[in-house]
Formats: C-alpha cells, structure tokens, sequence
C-alpha cells in the first residue's frame, strides 16, 4: 500500500499558487485531501495551507483566505509606507516590514482552538520552522505524543513556520519547559519534500512504497547579473527581498534535487507509476507580499493556465499511486 507525501512549499501570499493547484488536485481525486494522503508536510505559508488541508478545509475555502485576507496580512507595499512608522519607532529602521498582529489574527480566526495534537491519525501533519536560540530546525509533528511542542494551537505552530526574516517579528515560542524565538522554516527548508521523505524512512516505509506530491509556489525566473551582484552589500541584497528571494527559491531546488535523486534511485518495479512529482511554475512576480487584488488575480490565472497544461501528467501521478 502506498504511503502517500503531500509537500507545500514556503512562499507568502503566492501560496494562492498552490492553493489553486490543490483545487485541481481535489477535483481529480474526488475526495477530500486530508483522506488521501497519508502526510501532509508544510512550510511557511505551506504550512498554513497543510494545516487547513489536514482539520479538513477544502481548497477553495483556502482560496478564499488568501483572496479575502491576504491583505490583513500584507496590509501595505514598501518601506516606507506611513502605516510602518509604528514598527520603525519601536524598533528602528532596520525593524521588520510588518507586524505580526495581521498575521496572528488571521491564523487565529482560521485555525481557533485546534491544537497540533488535535489532527486525527492515521493523518500526519508536519510544519518547519527555526529556532534562533538553540540554533537548531524545529520539526512540529502531530502524531509525536513526546514533542515538547505536541500541544501547541495550531495557529501559533503556522506562525512560527511563517516569520520570515525581514518581513515579521521572529515568533516568542513558550512551552512547558523552555522558550524558543522561531522564524520561517524557509530559512532551511522552504521546501519540506525531502524532511518528510525522511521522516517516512523514520516509520519504516521503503522506498517502493512511498510517492511524493511537491507543491511549489512559483520559481523566480528574475536574473541578478554578475556585474550588478559583485558589487552588492547588505543594502542592495535587502533591498525588496532580493536576499530572501534567492534563500527560499535555492533553498526548494536544493530540496527538490534531494527528494528527486532519492526517489528515483530505487525502481519501483513497474516502470509506469511515477512515485515523485514536483509542480512548480517558473513566475515573473516574485513578491511574496503583494496581496493587491490584482496581484492575486493575476497570480490565480496563472495557477489555471499552468495546471491546464499539466493536467493529465497531475492526474496520471494521482491515479498511479491510488
């Protein structure tokens, strides 16, 4: 039997991608996500949508979100917009473009009083983030009953995978036996496919029995030159997320090359089903926090045209490792 990896990559409000893809992959199953596969696996604003997928949310509700409240999160555009100057007296020009207050609240709204442990086996749901203290990843899992995270609101765990270095606060963490300041787990995985290939070879599944679903949100297709980036210090890499941007997009590839060199290493035996699929479009807007309505709009287009064009080797995989 097929144990089944759902992977979502980090990426702002260009989770929308993934969402409108998820839709699709939904449609074609017929069947609720959450019922299909085995482990959900989740970074930055992935694990917001693992997490929806996994207390049962269907796609287009999740749409709906990003569409609806995308902007309580990303309220304004730039740094010097007079909404930041709160931040600025607090904590100076180099503070963080947004507060988290937007983001808290809507997570909160959205997940209530859902804790980790409450996600329902067989389902796992697993979400990455950092911790800045112990200098070390923190792996949130819903079925590790010994975690000293295990009883965390679901909200607070999306959070801490989802404080993205410039953009939000690091998150305040506090359990039972120490404090953690958490940031985006993008830092180190923005791509989870390969943490959760490893954690299924944790539980003893082979190989032949595992297919992972990797869902992107979009690869920058944007040069930096050689003649621009040999001159670049702190002040340029900062600027609009350039630093970020190159961080989070190698970050996935470099997981992809992982999980992809590991599930193609072994044959399955029957070389029609294919075990590992990655979607990931290669997009021309790269914010990830531009949540105007047109942005969106766009964005959610271009998520359409691209499953239509990978619509039958979406649905080959899905039904290859029912």
């Amino acid at each position: 039997m097929t144990y089944r990896i759902l992977s979502l990559d980090g990426g702002g409000i260009r989770g929308i991608i993934s969402a409108v893809i998820l839709a699709e992959v939904e449609r074609v199953l017929n069947q609720p996500l959450n019922q299909y596969f085995d482990l959900i696996a989740g970074t930055s604003t992935g694990s917001i949508l693992a997490s929806a997928i996994a207390i049962g949310r269907k796609s287009e509700e999740i749409i709906r979100l990003y569409r609806e409240k995308g902007a309580r999160i990303f309220p304004y555009q730039g740094r010097f917009s007079p909404q930041r100057l709160g931040l600025v007296f607090q904590y100076g020009l180099s503070a963080p473009l947004y507060s988290d207050d937007g983001l808290i609240k809507v997570l909160q709204e959205e997940f209530g009083s859902t804790k980790l442990s409450d996600i329902e086996n067989p389902l796992q749901l697993m979400i990455i983030a950092y911790d800045t203290i112990g200098r070390k990843p923190i792996v949130f899992k819903s079925w590790r009953e010994d975690q000293d995270f295990f009883n965390i609101p679901l909200w607070e765990a999306c959070v801490c995978s989802s404080s993205a270095p410039t953009y939000f606060p690091a998150h305040l963490l506090q359990t039972s036996s120490r404090e953690y300041s958490v940031i985006d787990g993008g830092v180190g995985a923005n791509n989870p496919a390969a943490a959760a290939l490893a954690e299924a070879l944790r539980l003893n599944y082979s190989i032949q029995d595992i297919s992972v679903l990797s869902i992107g949100t979009g690869n920058s297709d944007r040069p930096f030159p050689w003649k621009e980036t040999r001159g670049w210090g702190l002040a340029q890499w900062g600027w609009q997320g350039r630093l970020i941007d190159v961080l989070f997009d190698a970050s996935s590839d470099i997981h992809d090359y992982i999980t992809r060199q590991i599930m193609t290493s072994q044959d399955s035996g029957n070389p029609d089903i294919q075990r590992y699929l990655r979607l990931q479009p290669d997009i021309m807007s790269f914010e990830i926090d531009n949540a105007s309505p047109g942005n969106i709009a766009n964005l959610t287009m271009f998520s359409r045209d691209y499953i239509a064009e990978n619509q039958q080797v979406l649905k080959n995989f899905l039904t290859s490792n029912k």
